[in-house]
């Protein structure tokens, strides 16, 4: 094998290592942000709206 052949193998296995690293270091982190304590509650004032809607439709159709 020639030396560009194989610097070029080198290369993209760096690069795939690389990737997969950057893809398991935000996975971690992501676990780390779900086990922590804190934690956002959010409510949605249009998913209230389509809930209410269901509940009248469900209450017409009876």
């Amino acid at each position: 094998m020639t030396y560009k052949i194989k610097s070029l193998i080198y290369l993209s296995c760096f690069v795939v290592a690389a990737f997969i690293y950057n893809g398991i270091q935000q996975e971690d982190e992501f676990q780390a942000q779900l086990k922590s304590k804190e934690f956002v509650e959010a409510d949605f004032e249009d998913a209230n709206k389509q809930e209410k809607s269901k509940e009248n439709l469900l209450e017409k159709e009876e």
